[in-house]
């Protein structure tokens, strides 16, 4: 079952508790009950027509997340088919500059990861300080800066040269968290991300 988005739930709350309000209102200032009864029914009928639109619009938001994952996931379906295939990665556009394709594969996953972050920022269920606090750890690792380094002006054109505020906000926090990281050292490279096979990785023996 969806749950009812915070800021809708909080706005049908203000909404039904301000006419509730004018309800009491008018029996308590006008003397005549007829009139009274006839000014409640308006009321009442505004707390209807309130009830269909946020109604409609909650579906109407319903609907289009659920277009958009469907969306998102054959796009998903078809970058895992391009990641185990070269013959079908050769269909995409190009990369910048001839790699390795085990390095493209690496890029593609990385794109992948932020634009999971992206779609959770997005949705209000990353907030700013979260975000940051996952990028400041992404961008540690050798392959997070590579990545961003190598396709950051298109995530930056198509973000901030958009419309959308929050998309420009994310990129904002991505490149601010990219460059921390940068002027903070140099990456962890990946022949460092493990230890041997075999090693003893028990705290208590560390």
């Amino acid at each position: 079952m969806a749950m009812i988005p915070r800021r809708t739930l909080a706005f049908v709350i203000f909404a039904v508790g301000c006419l509730s309000a004018l309800l009491v209102l008018v029996f308590r200032l006008i003397d005549n009950r007829a009139q009274a009864f006839s000014a409640a029914s308006v009321l009442i009928s505004g707390i209807a027509l309130t009830g269909v639109v946020v109604s409609l619009t909650f579906q109407a938001q319903q609907t289009k997340a659920a277009r958009d994952e469907r969306d998102r996931s054959t796009h998903r379906q078809m970058i895992y088919l391009t990641m185990g295939d070269r013959a079908l990665a050769e269909c995409l556009e190009p990369p910048n500059a001839p790699m390795p394709f085990e390095r493209y594969r690496q890029f593609i996953f990385a794109n992948l990861i932020i634009g999971r972050w992206y779609a959770a920022h997005q949705l209000g269920d990353v907030d700013d300080s979260t975000l940051r606090y996952t990028l400041e750890r992404h961008f540690r690792g050798e392959i997070g800066r590579a990545h961003w380094e190598y396709g950051r002006h298109d995530w930056l054109r198509g973000a901030i040269g958009g419309q959308q505020r929050k998309a420009a906000a994310f990129a904002d926090i991505v490149e601010d968290c990219y460059k921390a990281a940068v002027n903070a050292g140099p990456a962890v490279p990946t022949a460092d991300y493990f230890t041997h096979e075999g090693t003893d990785l028990d705290p208590q023996n560390s």
